[in-house]
């Protein structure tokens, strides 16, 4: 017995998408590298274009409570922020830490303003 399957270019297309999308993580969020990336090319540019939007994200975190258990380190910031200098402050940190590339971005980014900036309260 023999099976004949025909598949249109539609299908393959399809099919092909559907990999790709379960292969991808949904949840993926940018890294210590990425931020690395972007604050150095914020810095270079005058914080333009999403990369400068990036940085200035997670240079400048809320002071949120954010749990108990959460990993994310709680920074309070003077007001207001001077963005440059905390850009400078975080690829300064991610370049003598390279343990922290690998963790999220709003991880080290964290992890590195929390020693000048703690909460108090």
């Amino acid at each position: 017995m023999k099976i004949n399957i025909r598949t249109s270019r539609t299908s393959s297309l399809f099919f092909g998408l559907a990999l790709f999308f379960i292969n991808t993580s949904v949840f993926a969020t940018p890294n210590g590298n990425d931020l690395l990336a972007a604050c150095e090319h914020a810095l270079d540019k005058g914080f333009s274009g999403t990369e400068g939007m990036m940085c200035t994200w997670y240079v400048t975190p809320c002071d949120c409570f954010h749990s108990e258990d959460s990993v994310i380190p709680r920074v309070c910031l003077p007001v207001p922020p001077d963005v440059h200098a905390l850009a400078r402050e975080v690829t300064d940190g991610l370049a003598t830490a390279p343990e922290l590339l690998d963790k999220t971005a709003d991880v080290a980014a964290g992890t590195i303003l929390i020693k000048n900036y703690p909460c108090t309260e």
